[in-house]
């Protein structure tokens, strides 16, 4: 069986809430999109994970027909919404996940990780106000595997406080001579990223307490945006998941986000805000400056967030082999600013 986790990338960034900005013209998008479902279409995935399809409405389908799948979705970042008209314009971004049709895929339930027991994002219609995280949990049949369940998820986008950034911050605090009171501020402005990802993974974990005595099998895909020393990893791993592309390629690093080598796509983020907030702060300018070119060094970094994860409990699998799929083209244009993770996992 052949799993895909992709972050297709929305292309969007937040500059007003009427409509956000576009960052490709419109040619340049439709495109990528269709370098996608070649890609797709080249693979031959058995389940796809995707996240940040814009608009998830409208392109489920057209993908679902394309590929010949069945698929299942959830709004997650979307704003005013009823019957797909409201603001910001022209943001319904969401999680797809696609499976062949033979699969019987049926949608479970979709969770929002950030308001934990009820939510307003619906197909037809939402209530957001600000960034909520999703998990769409969804089922299927797989051959010789039994009932498998499929959770597509995408966790907050924040800076991480990586022990080798939080190193760098204390040598520039060092330099301008900054008061311990500002610097235990920062970086207490920055783990606010790391704190809401690890409560993020504690409603899915929950929530999966429900419905795993169900399934032979689950899978787990999706944009973590965290590095896998992380706290989610060790998480996962205590909840008996196997980390797909770790064991497939122990000595590679598998950078996903990576703007070494999709450098068309990541220029046009050059401008796309950062989550650290110092403007409140009363520092020179020279001193916000450095913070702000700091954190963005932070955040440009090539790393591997994008994983996929699974744990059986009646049946034993065997991962054979996983890859990086997206790649730019000769022409330097890639699917999205993310690369995939596709790997094929057999029960032995």
């Amino acid at each position: 069986m052949r799993f895909l986790t992709f972050n297709l990338w929305h292309g969007l960034t937040p500059s007003s809430p009427v409509a956000f900005e576009a960052l490709e013209p419109s040619g340049r998008r439709s495109l990528r999109q269709d370098l996608q479902i070649a890609l797709l279409r080249e693979l031959k995935p058995d389940i796809c994970c995707f996240q940040e399809v814009n608009p998830v409405g409208s392109r489920a389908p057209v993908m679902s027909d394309a590929l010949h799948m069945d698929y299942a979705y959830q709004p997650d970042l979307v704003g005013l919404k009823l019957f797909g008209v409201g603001l910001p314009l022209n943001l319904n971004s969401g999680l797809l996940t696609l499976a062949g049709h033979s699969y019987g895929l049926r949608k479970v339930e979709g969770v929002s990780l950030s308001r934990p027991g009820s939510h307003l994002v619906h197909g037809w219609g939402s209530w957001q106000l600000k960034e909520e995280r999703f998990a769409l949990f969804s089922e299927t049949m797989l051959p010789n595997w039994g009932r498998v369940l499929i959770v597509n998820t995408h966790l907050h986008h924040g800076l991480e406080a990586t022990p080798a950034f939080l190193e760098e911050l204390d040598k520039l605090a060092e330099e301008m001579e900054l008061s311990p009171s500002v610097v235990s501020e920062v970086k207490a402005r920055l783990d606010k990223g790391s704190e809401r990802r690890s409560a993020e993974l504690k409603v899915l974990l929950e929530t999966l307490q429900k419905y795993e005595r169900r399934y032979e099998v689950v899978v787990i895909g999706g944009d973590f945006n965290a590095s896998p020393e992380s706290e989610f990893g060790g998480a996962l791993h205590l909840a008996g998941f196997r980390d797909v592309w770790g064991e497939a390629n122990p000595s590679d690093p598998g950078l996903t986000f990576d703007r070494t080598r999709n450098v068309a796509n990541h220029l046009l983020q050059a401008n796309f805000p950062t989550t650290l907030m110092v403007e409140d702060l009363s520092f020179s300018s020279k001193v916000k400056d450095a913070l702000m070119a700091l954190a963005k060094k932070q955040e440009r970094r090539p790393r591997r967030i994008d994983y996929l994860w699974v744990r059986a409990e009646s049946v034993q699998l065997k991962i054979t082999g996983a890859q990086l799929v997206g790649m730019p083209n000769a022409e330097g244009l890639a699917p999205s600013d993310h690369f995939g993770v596709c790997a094929d996992i057999e029960r032995v």
